[in-house]
């Protein structure tokens, strides 16, 4: 399937580079059997940049971010993660570097695993599935949940918790993969207000502290504007790509949701 280019305006922003971009996006193009769900995606994404994606429901977000990951396999267009194409040979070096975050689904209470088990879970990806966690792995494991506050509830089971409270050990999993990138996919949907501020918060400091690529959705505006450094916004292609705060986007936003 071939995808035919449609012009779009665009305002294309250059961010202050720090060497190659990490993510490398050109003419992308992604289906779900007959059904493109995006197209004609051109986007770099540079070393400790942290990129905001907004957009409406069905605009392609979570495409993106799983095209990124390597999960979907574009139709058009080629996908470049630190240089790399997604192959036999490199897919387990290119996700050992990536974490991925997806939205928070209700987890049961009796769901039988604690706190350390499910930030465990993250460790395999450099541990290899077949082998035992180690004390190094465990030290590692043990960093990620002190990074997001939750390491005296560690024995805790993780049903038992909060919405906030789970979102902030899904990304303690994703740190104990040690990533160089971060996605991350509506992390404050369904939380409350102050929970809300509590994982922007979190994600703004692991963002400053550690130096973290991180990609970010979320059809909140306001919230990607605190801590984005640039900002993209997505309608199946992205439409307008530049500074959180340029005035244009205001107009861009109003546009997309309201079609």
């Amino acid at each position: 399937m071939t995808i035919t280019k449609q012009k779009v305006k665009e305002t294309i922003y250059q961010p202050l580079e720090k060497g190659e971009p990490v993510i490398c996006l050109q003419d992308v193009a992604v289906a779900y059997q007959a059904n493109v769900a995006i197209f004609d995606i051109n986007l770099d994404v540079y070393p400790g940049e942290c990129l905001g994606i907004v957009g409406p429901n069905a605009s392609g977000k979570t495409t993106l971010l799983k095209t990124i990951l390597g999960a979907l396999k574009p139709i058009q267009g080629s996908v470049q993660i630190f240089g790399d194409k997604f192959s036999p040979k490199t897919s387990h070096m290119i996700r050992s570097k990536i974490s991925y975050i997806p939205q928070l689904q209700a987890i049961d209470r009796n769901f039988p695993a604690l706190v350390e088990d499910v930030v465990a879970m993250g460790r395999y990806s450099k541990a290899g599935l077949f082998r035992p966690l180690n004390s190094e792995d465990w030290e590692k494991i043990y960093e990620a949940l002190e990074a997001v506050g939750m390491k005296k509830l560690a024995k805790r089971p993780i049903g038992h918790l909060s919405g906030g409270q789970q979102q902030k050990v899904m990304i303690a999993r994703a740190l104990a993969n040690e990533p160089e990138i971060l996605l991350l996919d509506e992390p404050t949907t369904a939380l409350d207000f102050k929970m809300v501020r509590s994982v922007v918060d979190l994600v703004k400091k692991l963002h400053e502290e550690r130096e973290l690529t991180i990609v970010i959705v979320s059809h909140d505006i306001k919230l990607l504007r605190e801590y984005c450094t640039r900002i993209a916004a997505m309608d199946k292609k992205i439409v307008w790509k530049g500074d959180p705060h340029d005035p244009d986007l205001d107009i861009i936003i109003e546009e997309i949701f309201l079609r």
